[in-house]
């Protein structure tokens, strides 16, 4: 038996998100002989949408779903102790402030038994006061852990910010399968299902429809560059947790002129199709860990225009790999997209150069052999060498 008796426990809504590609990768990936695995997510009883069982099934991994009928469910709870005592867990490993919380009250009720904690900071992500406190809670308790992952050093930095102990936080960046996500497993013309094959640039986004993407800066900025370029159109791929904010993305598109040219396709499973669909990748958040979606574009071989929220900035290479702008920067963000549209050459260097980044420093392997470790080392079976370097620094670039 694999000295690593793994829980992965997660807590989100309808498809998910980056997170949840890398649990299920993981869990699909992780060396068999080191670590066994089991997936268990919390959802909402009212979640009619919810469709992760869906993404582990066809990754052949078995997944438990514990439905919660109110904001703290005991019984969802007890359930959660049954599954930990039943698979013989020793470590548990959440993903977000709910399972944070239910880990840590699951450890309390077994406390005879040695079980270890992990969580992995991928953002705290909701604007306002209520994003706020749960903000504050999640850092308080993740004190009480006895390792915490961050996904970029400017997570590790918020982490530490809340007082923290450095020696418990390990950076370790999201990845991505290269083999997976390359132009050369597109089987689908997504241009030409929305009518685009005969029209001009498509800029695109792909990632939930919410307001900390401040996906009203996206829409104002595509009105700069379709006033540039008035065969341009602008494709935003997903949705939210309700249509409230689409409609009025929607509503800010015809009052700056600009409705017919923008598109939402909802939730697309095929993303390989929707990627190369696209000439530019634009990233306008308030609110990330490291975006999944940036590296996914990367690897397809698309310059990325982002704003120089949390860890995309260590992700992209200013003026190498594409441009980073800051938040809310309507000018430089679609001055950015303007070079890239008026210069093939530019645009095509920077997605190449985008892609061998991700190559050389983003590879899922890599990455998963840095937490296999990291595991044995919480456990007590081996040190974990910790990397100091820092993030490859950035070049000036128009947004600045």
């Amino acid at each position: 038996m694999p000295h690593i008796r793994l829980l992965e426990l997660r807590c989100t809504y309808k498809w998910g998100g980056g997170p949840d590609k890398t649990i299920l990768l993981s869990a699909e990936r992780h060396d068999k002989a080191r670590v066994e695995v089991t997936v268990a997510y919390i959802r909402g009883a009212q979640d009619q949408e919810f469709r992760i069982a869906d993404k582990a099934s066809a990754r052949g991994v078995n997944m438990y779903e514990i439905t919660e009928c109110k904001r703290i469910d005991f019984e969802a709870l007890k359930r959660l102790r049954d599954l930990v005592l039943q698979r013989n867990i020793n470590l548990i490993h959440s993903h977000d402030y709910k399972s944070d919380f239910m880990a840590y009250l699951v450890r309390r009720w077994l406390w005879r038994r040695p079980i270890k904690l992990v969580s992995t900071a991928h953002a705290w992500v909701i604007i306002g006061a209520r994003g706020e406190l749960y903000r504050h809670l999640d850092l308080l308790l993740m004190r009480r852990f006895d390792q915490l992952i961050a996904v970029s050093h400017a997570t590790k930095s918020e982490i530490l910010a809340a007082h923290v102990p450095e020696a418990k936080i390990a950076v370790i960046h999201n990845a991505i399968d290269t083999d997976e996500w390359s132009r050369g497993r597109v089987a689908a013309d997504f241009r030409k299902e929305l009518g685009f094959d005969s029209i001009g640039p498509v800029i695109g986004y792909v990632g939930r429809i919410m307001p900390e993407k401040d996906l009203v800066t996206w829409i104002q900025t595509a009105a700069r560059v379709a006033a540039v370029y008035p065969e341009a159109r602008f494709v935003l791929v997903g949705e939210g947790r309700n249509v409230r904010t689409q409609a009025q993305l929607e509503q800010l598109a015809r009052a700056l002129g600009i409705g017919d040219r923008v598109v939402f396709p909802g939730y697309r499973e095929d993303l390989l199709s929707v990627y190369t669909a696209f000439d530019v990748f634009l990233l306008t958040s308030r609110r990330e860990g490291l975006p999944n979606s940036v590296l996914e574009a990367m690897a397809l071989r698309l310059p990325v225009v982002t704003t120089d929220v949390a860890g995309t900035k260590e992700l992209v290479l200013d003026g190498r790999t594409g441009f980073v702008c800051l938040q809310g920067d309507v000018e430089g963000l679609s001055q950015s997209v303007i070079k890239l549209l008026s210069n093939e050459n530019l645009r095509l260097s920077m997605g190449e150069a985008g892609r061998t980044r991700v190559e050389q420093e983003f590879s899922f392997a890599h990455r998963l052999q840095k937490i296999e470790a990291l595991y044995e080392h919480v456990l007590g079976l081996f040190p974990y060498h910790r990397s100091t370097s820092a993030p490859t620094s950035v070049s000036q670039s128009i947004c600045q």
